[in-house]
């Protein structure tokens, strides 16, 4: 599986969450964003978690939430790890860790406005960094739109931060991103789906079965 960490991101059900973790996977996402149409609450986020083996890391999504409602769902979900997707600044995710020192955060970047200069303003507060190919003005991720993986390869080789590289990854070309962009890390959605929101077990076996070619 060539040493990666595998997350399925946009569980929205426990049935779809006992699916994902009959793979070797490493995380899975758990979206709270308001304008995602993978968005759950948090008794369905209980319900999930409560399932899940404890080897599989689970990570909130956000996109511009207020601190205080993303604290409260860490810590009422006892959840220590959390994607951010908007235009939080570095301050934002500082303060984030001032509340909680213990928190992980994954800055969640457009591909194509990323940039060497930007990581380095927010390593010192981020732990790892997700490209994706989403447009700010269009839906947050899980579009099925393909990354740039010319310049996910450019940013990889230049950050000392693990990259976990998103946008579009599906069974049929995960293997040509791995071995172009060398990531830390994939994050897979819609490349798994049979619809939007609804995982499909066939898609799933395919892609374990290219990852593990």
């Amino acid at each position: 599986m060539q040493n990666i960490r595998i997350k399925i991101c946009g569980i929205t059900s426990v049935y779809d969450a006992r699916l994902v973790a009959a793979f070797p996977i490493h995380a899975i996402g758990l979206n709270f964003v308001k304008r995602s149409p993978r968005r759950i609450n948090i008794r369905t986020a209980r319900e999930i978690l409560d399932k899940m083996p404890p080897i599989v890391i689970p990570i909130l999504v956000f996109e511009d939430e207020k601190i205080s409602k993303v604290m409260y769902l860490c810590n009422s979900l006892s959840v220590s790890v959390v994607q951010l997707h908007g235009l939080e600044a570095v301050s934002y995710c500082h303060d984030l860790k001032r509340f909680n020192k213990g928190l992980k955060i994954i800055k969640a970047l457009p591909t194509k406005e990323a940039s060497a200069s930007q990581l380095n303003a927010y390593k010192r507060v981020c732990d790892a960094f997700l490209l994706d190919s989403f447009d700010r003005k269009d839906q947050m991720g899980g579009t099925g739109r393909p990354s740039d993986w010319a310049v996910a390869q450019e940013i990889v080789s230049k950050s000392k931060v693990p990259i976990i590289l998103a946008g579009g990854l599906n069974p049929y070309n995960v293997n040509s991103a791995i071995k172009r962009v060398k990531p830390y890390g994939i994050d897979v959605n819609s490349g798994v789906e049979i619809r939007t929101g609804k995982k499909d077990r066939s898609l799933m076996e395919k892609l374990f079965t290219e990852l593990q070619s």
